[in-house]
């Protein structure tokens, strides 16, 4: 296995494990999260980014990360041939 598909899909798969019990923890404790973040500020002009976080959302985040860590598996098979 490629090394830097190795180091990716690791990632990845461990980045979904950690986001789907962190989703069960909210969802046993009923938490949201609420993150607003100033990002740029000229003049006038304010551009903020916003971030809400509940279990639903953290469910979906996991579940992309574990989908992208398969399919970074598989392609690193299939171009070995």
């Amino acid at each position: 296995m490629n090394l830097i598909c190795s180091i990716f899909f690791l990632m990845f798969l461990a980045f979904s494990m950690i986001l789907y019990l962190l989703s069960l923890y909210f969802l046993s404790l009923n938490l949201e999260v609420f993150v607003e973040l100033n990002l740029l500020t000229i003049n006038s002009l304010s551009i903020t980014m916003v971030v809400f976080l509940d279990w639903v959302s953290l469910m979906f985040m996991s579940f992309v990360f574990f989908i992208s860590s398969m399919i970074i598996k598989y392609s690193d098979e299939y171009m070995k041939g």
